[in-house]
């Protein structure tokens, strides 16, 4: 008798204790919260959205981190360019393997600014939206706290050259 009556109390700690213990965050959301928690110290706003589409997608793309400063005035009504990371380099790309994803395309000055960043983005970036949307840059959160300092100053300079040239090419 006394055998089960511990084997019962075993059996209802870990019934109670399980379920709480699966609550707790594990190392890598901890460290994913750190990352949000200092860009939104530093006013960049986080969110999750539908990665966009792609030309050559035949599935819905994932939903992704995005980091975010959100549009000016001068943005509100400004359509929204996507440059795209591809899985290939080509010559009609804008920049190796990053293209454009429909119609629209900002300043000269944001080109030129981006053909600059894009060279310092990891793989983790496969997405840059600007427009009606805000600054946005997409991430996988694979990296740590150097990569989003780093995102969190090109996110300030694309803003900052889009207002400063109107938004709109």
């Amino acid at each position: 008798m006394n055998l089960w009556f511990f084997v019962l109390l075993i059996v209802a700690v870990a019934l109670v204790l399980g379920p709480i213990s699966m609550l707790r965050p594990n190392p890598a959301q901890k460290r994913k919260e750190q990352l949000r928690l200092q860009a939104s110290a530093q006013g960049i706003r986080f969110g999750m959205r539908r990665l966009p589409a792609r030309k050559t997608d035949m599935e819905q793309p994932p939903v992704l981190p995005v980091y975010f400063l959100p549009p000016s005035p001068q943005m509100q009504f400004a359509e929204d360019w996507v440059l795209m990371r591809t899985d290939y380099e080509h010559e009609s790309n804008f920049y190796h393997e990053w293209d454009w994803q429909g119609a629209v395309r900002p300043t000269d000055t944001v080109s030129n600014a981006l053909k600059i960043l894009l060279p310092e983005l990891p793989l983790s970036i496969p997405a840059i939206v600007q427009g009606k949307s805000g600054t946005c840059i997409f991430w996988r959160e694979t990296e740590g706290e150097e990569v989003l300092m780093m995102l969190i100053q090109h996110l300030r300079r694309l803003n900052q050259l889009a207002n400063e040239s109107g938004a709109t090419p």
